[in-house]
This record gives C-alpha cells, sequence and structure tokens, in this order.
C-alpha cells in the first residue's frame, strides 16, 4: 500500500510537473506571437515611410506624369562668346509645390499667395488648392524674396524644390542667337531645361550633357561688337522712323559671325510669346537676319558682273548700251535716272544701273545666271547653327527665262535673307572661295570651300565696291576714313493683298565690305520701310538711310576689331 502511495504521489508530482511545463510553453508562444506582431509593424512603418519619403521626391497626381533619365536634372552647359564672355549660365532657385490636404486654412492660403504672386489671380490658386490631388504645382521659379514671405505665411503643405534656371546676363544683347530655354521634365528636387530658339535649341543636346569633357558652347560672336552694334541698329532704326532692321558682320575668308542683330528684339530671360502669328515680322521672336526674306535690290547686281568679268565677257572698261527702256515679257525695265546712252561695266556698278546690268545679263545667260547663283549659296538655305534657317529657304524663280533673268540679275524676282547676302559678298571678296557661315569660334582664321571666281576677277569686284563707296552712291557718308567698299540697294517691298508692289515701300539694303584692299569683313544692314526726314526732303533711298548707319558701325567696330583708318 505504500508502494501504491509513493505510485500516486509520483503521479501526482508529474501531474503537476506536467502543468508547469505546459504553462512555460504556452508563456514561450504567446512571447513569440508577440515579437511576431511587433516585427511586422515595425516593416509595415518602414514600407510607410519610405513611400512618403518616395512621394515627397516623386510626388503622385500631375508629378506622376513626369519621367527623368539623369540624375543631373537641371545642368547645362555655360554659353560663351569668342573670347571667353559669359552669354548664358545657371543660377540655383526654387520652385514651389503645395500637398492641398496638408493646409490647414486654405483660404488665407490662397488670399496671401495672389498678394505674393500678384501677375497669378485668385482664381489661379483656388483652382490649385481647392482639389482633391495630392501634389500641385505652384510655381516653376521663385525669387529668395518671395519664398520668404511664403514661408512667413505659417502653414502647412508648402514646399520649396531646388532647381536651376537659365540667366542671360546681358539681357537683350544677342537675344536673336541665343534664342530662350523653357523647363522640360519636372520633379521636386529638379527641372529639365531645354531649348526653345537659337543655338539654345540646335546645340540643345550638347548643352544638356555637363558631364562631357567640353565645358562650353564657345560661339563666334564678340560680344563687346554685338553690344555696339545693336545700339547703333536701334538708334538708326528710331532715327529713320523704320519698321525693323538687321546686321550681320561676318569674316569673308572663315565665315565667322562676328555680330548678328535683329530689331525688334527680346530679353531672353523673358522670352516672349509670339504676338503676332499673321504677321510674324512684326514679332520680336522674328529674326531678321536669318528668317527675313526678302527682294533686295541693286545689292545683286555685282553678282552678274562679277560673272560676266570670270568669263571674260565683259572687263571693267566695257562699254554698255543702256539706252531704255527695256521690254522684256511685258515687263518695261527703266533706271531710277538718266545716265546716257551708254556706260562702262564699272559705270554700270557705280551708278548703279538696272538696264546695264540686264544687258550684261544678258551675255551670261539664263542657265549660266542660275548656276552661279546657286554656287553663292542663293538659292538654298544655309547650315548657319540656328534652328530657324532650316525652314528659311530663298524665293527664287521656278523657270528662268529672259525676264526671270532680268529682274534677278538686279535684285527682284529673288529672295533672300542678309545672312545668304553676306555669304554671297563673302565668297566674292576673300579671294573667290565659297564659305559656310558659322557661329561657333573656329581655330582657323581661313576656310576654303569650292572656287566661284578666280582671284584675278575677285580683285576686280573688290575694285569696283571700292568705287561705289568713293564715287558712287554711298559718296556722301563718313566712314570714318577706313578703306571701304560696298555696294547699295532700294526695293519696293511686295504687296501680298493687291499684288505687285507697294509705292512707299521699301526694304534698303548696304552690302559692304572692309578693309576693302583684303576683303576681310562683310557687313550687311537693312532697314524695312525708313525713311530720312531729317532735311527738307523725305529719302528712302539706301544712299539716304541705311549707308549712314551703316559707317557709323564701321567706323565704331573697326577699332574693336583692331583695324587701322587710312588717317592714322
Amino acid at each position: 500500500m505504500q508502494r501504491k502511495k509513493k505510485g500516486n504521489e509520483f503521479r501526482i508530482v508529474t501531474k503537476y510537473r506536467n502543468k508547469d511545463l505546459n504553462y512555460t510553453h504556452s508563456l514561450g508562444n504567446y512571447r513569440f506571437r508577440l515579437f511576431l506582431i511587433l516585427v511586422a509593424f515595425i516593416l509595415a512603418f518602414s514600407l510607410i515611410g519610405t513611400q512618403m519619403i518616395l512621394m515627397a521626391v516623386s510626388p503622385t497626381g500631375e508629378q506622376a506624369k513626369v519621367e527623368v533619365t539623369s540624375n543631373k536634372i537641371g545642368s547645362r552647359k555655360e554659353i560663351v562668346d569668342r573670347n571667353g564672355k559669359l552669354l548664358a549660365t545657371n543660377i540655383k532657385i526654387n520652385s514651389l509645390y503645395a500637398h492641398p490636404h496638408e493646409i490647414i486654412d486654405k483660404h488665407m492660403v490662397i488670399n496671401d499667395l495672389a498678394r505674393i504672386f500678384p501677375d497669378q489671380s485668385l482664381q489661379f490658386f483656388q483652382k490649385k488648392l481647392i482639389t482633391e490631388k495630392p501634389f500641385v504645382w505652384l510655381r516653376k521659379t521663385i525669387s529668395p524674396k518671395q519664398q520668404q514671405s511664403v514661408n512667413d505665411i505659417g502653414q502647412p503643405g508648402l514646399y520649396f524644390g531646388p532647381r536651376e534656371m537659365r540667366v542671360y546676363p546681358n539681357g537683350k544683347i544677342a537675344s536673336h542667337t541665343l534664342g530662350g530655354t523653357r523647363f522640360g521634365f519636372q520633379r521636386v528636387d529638379g527641372a529639365e531645361i531645354l531649348g526653345t530658339a537659337g543655338v539654345e535649341l540646335y546645340f540643345n543636346e550638347f548643352l544638356g550633357k555637363p558631364e562631357d569633357t567640353d565645358g562650353e558652347l564657345r560661339l563666334s560672336l564678340d560680344v563687346t561688337v554685338q553690344a555696339l552694334i545693336e545700339q547703333i541698329l536701334q538708334d538708326g532704326i528710331g532715327l529713320m522712323g523704320a519698321k525693323g532692321g538687321s546686321a550681320v558682320l561676318m569674316k569673308s575668308k572663315s565665315g565667322e559671325i562676328i555680330s548678328l542683330a535683329s530689331f525688334p528684339n527680346f530679353n531672353p530671360n523673358e522670352r516672349p510669346k509670339n504676338l503676332f502669328k499673321n504677321d510674324p515680322a512684326s514679332s520680336p521672336i522674328f529674326n531678321r537676319a536669318v528668317q527675313g526674306i526678302y527682294e533686295l535690290g541693286s545689292v545683286f547686281k555685282i553678282f552678274p558682273v562679277a560673272l560676266a568679268l570670270e568669263k571674260n565677257l565683259v572687263d571693267v572698261g566695257t562699254k554698255v548700251n543702256i539706252r531704255g527702256p527695256l521690254k522684256i515679257g511685258g515687263r518695261r525695265i527703266s533706271d531710277h535716272k538718266y545716265f546716257g546712252p551708254e556706260l562702262t561695266v564699272e559705270e554700270v556698278i557705280v551708278k548703279s544701273s538696272n538696264i546695264g546690268t540686264v544687258r550684261i545679263a544678258n551675255k551670261i545667260g539664263p542657265s549660266n545666271l542660275k548656276e552661279f547663283y546657286g554656287k553663292l549659296g542663293l538659292l538654298n538655305n544655309t547650315n548657319l547653327e540656328l534652328s530657324e534657317t532650316k525652314l528659311t529657304v530663298p524665293q527664287s524663280p521656278k523657270r528662268w527665262k529672259k525676264l526671270e533673268t532680268a529682274t534677278a540679275s538686279y535684285g527682284h524676282g529673288i529672295a533672300v535673307s542678309p545672312i545668304h547676302l553676306a555669304v554671297a559678298y563673302s565668297s566674292l571678296v576673300n579671294g573667290g572661295y565659297k564659305v559656310e557661315p558659322t557661329l561657333v569660334k573656329r581655330e582657323f582664321s581661313e576656310i576654303r570651300g569650292e572656287r566661284v571666281i578666280s582671284n584675278k576677277t575677285s580683285g576686280l569686284v573688290k575694285s569696283l565696291l571700292s568705287q561705289v563707296v568713293t564715287e558712287g552712291t554711298a559718296k556722301d557718308s563718313n566712314f570714318g576714313g577706313y578703306d571701304v567698299g560696298g555696294k547699295t540697294g532700294t526695293a519696293e517691298k511686295p504687296d501680298p493683298l493687291k499684288g505687285g508692289y507697294y509705292e512707299e515701300k521699301v526694304i534698303s539694303t548696304f552690302a559692304s565690305v572692309f578693309p576693302i584692299s583684303t576683303g576681310d569683313y562683310v557687313l550687311v544692314v537693312t532697314l524695312d520701310e525708313p525713311e530720312n526726314n531729317l532735311g527738307s526732303e523725305s529719302f528712302r533711298y539706301a544712299s539716304k538711310t541705311v549707308v549712314p548707319i551703316s559707317a557709323k558701325i564701321i567706323s565704331r567696330v573697326a577699332p574693336l576689331l583692331g583695324l587701322g583708318s587710312e588717317r592714322e
């Protein structure tokens, strides 16, 4: 019985020990479950926190549409002139965006934002902030003062994002060459900068890769010369009451453009929209030097004369019958005044005879003149590094018969840009080699393309152009003692509504070369609808309108180019 008791005691002890074991086991399971729950909570909060961070970097809603492909978003290479002077750079600024659901007092915020940014209406901010969207852009760029004012509102939900903005430190200077930029892909930590026009658009891919070894875009422009030419041209346009104008200064042997100006102009820091869609030439963003296609008149007369000299059809002393008027294809062609029964080839250029030029063109023939114009680049668009040149194609006769050849010989019935004219003149005076215009600084001072005329003919052309300044239509202007040659042109503007030409609206042009002995520089200046009312009479001729402006430009710019005058 004792053994049994012991056995019972043993069983009892064992029973209670098993209960202790079960209790311990249950407690362990409970702690393990708590641990798992804790881990789950940590993971959940980690995921939520990560998502919140990602939303802050790349918010949902409108921002979800934005994609970027570069870690260096917003970075863009600088643009400098030929001497390294800054033309375009970047500055660090901020943008403004909001999480509308976080804003406590939306009406107060809306009113304050409309006060801080008066260029935006109250309705704009109402539409932006009274919404279910989790993210909205408010301003692409804000100034430090505006940022402080937004901070002073003291409401949650308003955030600032760092970014870079393109800045043009010289304001309006060289605006048509530079063009301008806009923001592309955007996110809160930056925005992509894209070119919209000019070299900014043409070299957009190059400028948008700051990691490349080439650290900047060096243009052929000289910003000091550019600023001076722009000022003289603007003053001249105002003095002559012109609608607008342009100036192109080119190195004839390399094709480098030292200055390219067009008026009216604009500030690329605040590039305007094209407000004149029906009349693009009236818009400040229209580049008259590149996009303007004009019948330029008598500045063309040197071309058929140069070809006739090259082909030995005439020499400078050859007598030309100028009795008129000529009747070709139902058109009467006459001179602006009576010059007598005949002129030498030299006098045809110096006195600017239409009849004499047509007689010389008849010796050349339609196909030869057309081919020569093609070699000079007058029939096709140029390769200038501006996006605008791609759509700028000269207008020329579809058929080159007697009448078309006659009018094209003196600059009517064919329309080109001032850039085209500068290229053609450069090819005639640089020794006879075709040049390609460029806005990028070149390593070599002379680049020889296809030969268009011989060096001998090039010398004769320079001599003829020199006579125009000393004895002809440009003789009354003061060029500051510099050795200059050139040719004037006054062309009536076509009337697109009635057909034919306006009687009182002209394009005045002076294509000049200096120093004429070496033909280093070509300057083409045009004025749209000028009228010189400074004296007792009113004049629209190039000799009285555009030549004085060109003379002032040359006399002021030549010293900057290191040229000495004959007076020194």
